[in-house]
């Protein structure tokens, strides 16, 4: 059993050997092949017959951004990052359609736009990457310096629409209140052009006195005045005291609101940053697609392949066929020459 194997194996070893032999001995035709393949695939992965695309890349990290489901916040910045107004602003700002020759409808552009921008998670790191293709390295980093921007502002917005929302009902409020002030002024002022009841205040004391003619160094007291007013305090007195202190309450409530509205203003008005940038985009001087040498390297090492199977082939087939005529000429030749 033994020696079984071991002379499987020397054939084993015989038939490699047999291999590499017939390679070398065609070693010139497979590396003339090969040459021819790799100068082709080097010529037709030129410009003169693909537009070449260059990489511009940009990395971040988010910053107090608050997910809204269950996903991490870089999670949630990679949905953000497919957002349709992005990829509209982006699209139509560097015309799309008109530099890659794109028919006008949603599909292909869209199809353009996923093929050239790419945006995923650094799986060692965490943060995100965005690469951008585009076959002017200058546009590449715009855009891989515009997506942060718009990014950031429709995080911000989001952020933001609380805010406004809150903004809003404040306004409203305040509005209201002013309203209602001015409402109660105007009784106020009736007060004192129908009943001379003048709001009680340091100037509305002289005012009254001298109305009445009671004020310092007066001997005269117009007392018609003074029944007529006796008769209004005791019947619109206490209305306008209620009055009064309404207005005061309504002030301190519409000033309440104010500073409340003032406060949330302040995050409305405020610039927010959520991206922490790790990496900068830069104008790559060398093209990302296509990369010539690396499918000429990889043409050639599949043609090698190709090529030493068909000599291999083409050679055992010739062996076979010249050692089988061998023999049969071995055979006729001892039929005809008995011993």
């Amino acid at each position: 059993m033994e020696e079984g194997k071991s002379k499987d194996k020397d054939i084993y070893l015989i038939d490699i050997i047999k291999c590499i032999s017939i390679i070398w001995k065609r070693k010139y035709w497979i590396l003339g092949i090969v040459a021819i393949f790799f100068i082709a695939s080097m010529f037709f992965t030129s410009p003169l017959f693909i537009t070449p695309l260059y990489k511009s890349t940009v990395a971040f990290y988010p910053n107090n951004v608050l997910p809204k489901s269950d996903e991490t916040p870089a999670k949630q910045l990679m949905f953000w990052c497919e957002a349709n107004d992005i990829k509209d602003s982006i699209v139509k700002k560097y015309n799309y359609i008109e530099r890659y020759g794109l028919s006008n409808d949603i599909t292909s552009v869209s199809n353009k736009y996923d093929a050239n921008i790419k945006v995923f998670l650094n799986k060692y790191y965490g943060n995100i990457v965005i690469e951008v293709l585009d076959k002017d390295p200058l546009i590449a980093c715009e855009i891989a310096n515009e997506i942060p921007v718009l990014l950031n502002k429709k995080i911000e917005n989001d952020v933001k629409l609380s805010y406004m929302l809150s903004l809003k009902a404040l306004k409203d409020a305040i509005d209201d209140k002013n309203a209602e002030i001015d409402s109660t002024i105007e009784k106020l002022v009736s007060f004192g052009i129908d009943y001379e009841l003048v709001i009680q205040t340091a100037q509305g004391v002289e005012v009254t006195k001298g109305y009445l003619g009671t004020n310092e160094g007066s001997h005269i007291v117009n007392k018609e005045a003074l029944m007529k007013m006796k008769k209004n305090i005791e019947e619109r007195g206490p209305l306008a005291i209620a009055t009064q202190q309404e207005l005061y309450a309504l002030i301190s409530q519409r000033n309440d609101l104010q500073a409340r509205y003032d406060a949330v203003n302040i995050n409305v008005v405020k610039d927010y940053e959520f991206l922490s940038i790790v990496q900068k985009p830069y104008p790559s001087k060398i093209k990302a697609f296509p990369s010539s040498v690396k499918i000429a390297i990889i043409v050639s090492l599949f043609v090698f392949f190709i090529t030493s199977l068909l000599f291999m082939f083409y050679d055992m087939k010739v062996g076979a066929s010249n050692s089988s005529k061998n023999i049969t000429a071995s055979k006729k030749e001892k039929d005809e020459n008995p011993v």
